[in-house]
């Protein structure tokens, strides 16, 4: 006999909130393994890091962890573009706070992005582990995905408003503003946390120099 049609909504109903649980709780240890992983990742590096660390770390089983990442490199890409995806909202919405003016803008968005670069789990986790764990043809690919991106085209908003002459060589210029911020992305994650604010200040002055040395005016 089989159940009537309210008996079997009700079943259904049951079945879907028990998805829904078990989706719900995937996404919930999914997101504390990317956290514990970052904090592992930024205190002992990529290499030295295992995944009985990791798992420790959330109280969950080595399995668990390889049902939700293949491996440990799997794990790392996800720690990596979790914090790009990060700097990157933090650097547009210091840009959007000037809509009406593209220099401001672009000083705002070099701020954040130094404030990203001197925080001790970012900053060494994109500058210093990514190209250990991602290996240096992906995380060049990453690279030219946020800060090459950002750095064009606030250069070229920057010579539509005539601020930067119209004969700037977009794409040389492009590698050469973003080397810089990449390596004062290296130095601040490589400077020890007492001289960090020194350096950071230090760099500030000398990018912001540089590209004021560009302008028409």
């Amino acid at each position: 006999m089989s159940p009537t049609p309210g008996i079997r909504a009700t079943i259904l109903l049951g079945v879907e909130d028990v998805k829904s649980r078990r989706t719900e709780y995937a996404e919930q240890t999914r997101a504390a393994l990317v956290l514990a992983a970052a904090e592992a990742f930024a205190e002992h590096g990529f290499t030295a890091t295992s995944i009985t660390q990791i798992a420790a770390a959330v109280r969950v089983t080595k399995g668990a962890v390889y049902h939700h990442f293949p491996d440990k490199q799997s794990l790392f890409e996800a720690v990596i573009d979790y914090h790009n995806e990060e700097a990157q909202q933090k650097v547009h919405e210091a840009i959007a706070e000037h809509p009406a003016d593209i220099w401001e803008a672009a000083m705002a968005g070099l701020e954040a992005t130094l404030d990203i670069c001197s925080d001790p789990v970012a900053g060494r986790l994109i500058y210093l582990e990514g190209p250990v764990g991602l290996g240096w043809r992906r995380w060049r690919e990453s690279e030219r995905q946020y800060t090459h991106r950002n750095v064009r085209q606030l250069l070229l908003g920057s010579i539509h408003a005539g601020i930067y002459p119209d004969d700037i060589p977009i794409e040389a210029m492009t590698q050469v503003i973003s080397g810089m911020i990449t390596h004062a992305g290296i130095a601040l994650a490589e400077a020890p946390s007492r001289h960090r604010k020194r350096i950071r200040s230090d760099l500030q002055t000398a990018i912001k120099r540089v590209l004021t040395s560009l302008r028409c005016d």
